[in-house]
């Protein structure tokens, strides 16, 4: 179940970056692109804790 807020909390928290710094400059890194890819991977984990509780229960 931890794994599964881990990963909402990490998309929300990425979608949010995305949504808002699409105008943002920054020499290192796009903060932009950086929160499409934590909303991906943070959908991902949650998608597998989801599909990890369900094969526990089939057990």
């Amino acid at each position: 179940m931890k794994g599964v807020a881990l990963g909402i909390v990490l998309a929300i928290a990425g979608l949010a970056l995305w949504l808002t710094t699409e105008e943002v400059e920054n020499a290192v890194i796009s903060l932009h692109k950086a929160g499409l890819i934590l909303a991906i991977v943070g959908a991902a984990e949650a998608l597998f804790a989801l599909l990890g509780l369900a094969k526990k229960t089939k057990k």
